[in-house]
């Protein structure tokens, strides 16, 4: 005959309680031994006061046992269980997102850090490459800044289009630098996606002035 009860007197530590039936809380019931591998599979370990059904037995000695049992709402927690798994899975693939991303961004400033500079030693362009640069991260990394103090206090934003227009303008190094030390922008796929086009358009474009020998022109033209 299946029965209603609580557990009680839960020792997690050795894996056993008891079971009462619901019938009479007042202590005068028999009550039945549980061991943990009794409890069918639910999605965690049972407590003192959880609802349960289960069936006795008497085992050689004689002692009635809990067989057979399981939470009332063993569904419910089951599906708790798994959501709480999942969203355990789908925090770890976000902070495995987010190293990736934040090495991506890493080695792509170094990068760029070094062929600017690296470029300039070597006689490949002028200084005022590296000044345009540097003075478009700088605007770019103040426009983040900007950005991101404004969203934290409710004022008024910088577009996105803004952000986007002074990266491609050859101030992405400072987007990657303001993405990894303000953390803004670097998890949202959507700007992410624009963002890296922008980078791989101003790339494109300034190796084209350079093997075009326009670049030379273009900065002048500039000045």
């Amino acid at each position: 005959m299946s029965l209603l009860g609580r557990i009680e007197q839960w020792n997690d530590a050795r894996g056993y309680g008891f079971v009462r039936p619901l019938e009479s809380q007042a202590g005068d019931a028999a009550r039945a031994f549980v061991h943990v591998r009794a409890i069918e599979r639910a999605g965690r370990r049972p407590a003192d006061g959880d609802l349960v059904r289960y069936a006795t037995e008497r085992d050689d000695k004689g002692r009635l046992n809990a067989v057979r049992v399981s939470f009332v709402n063993a569904t419910a927690m089951r599906r708790q269980a798994e959501a709480r798994g999942d969203a355990r899975a789908d925090a770890r693939r976000r902070q495995a997102t987010a190293r990736l991303g934040n090495a991506l961004r890493r080695g792509a400033l170094a990068a760029a850090t070094a062929l600017l500079a690296g470029g300039w030693l070597m006689g490949e362009w002028g200084g005022a490459v590296v000044l345009w640069f540097a003075v478009a991260s700088l605007l770019s990394f103040l426009s983040y800044r900007h950005d991101k103090v404004s969203a934290e206090r409710g004022r008024w934003r910088t577009p996105e289009r803004i952000l986007h227009l002074l990266d491609l303008a050859g101030g992405w190094p400072g987007g990657l630098l303001a993405q990894q030390v303000l953390r803004h922008k670097s998890s949202k796929p959507s700007f992410q996606a624009v963002f890296w086009g922008t980078v791989a358009l101003n790339i494109a474009a300034f190796a084209w002035l350079l093997h075009d020998g326009s670049l030379d022109a273009f900065l002048q033209a500039l000045a």
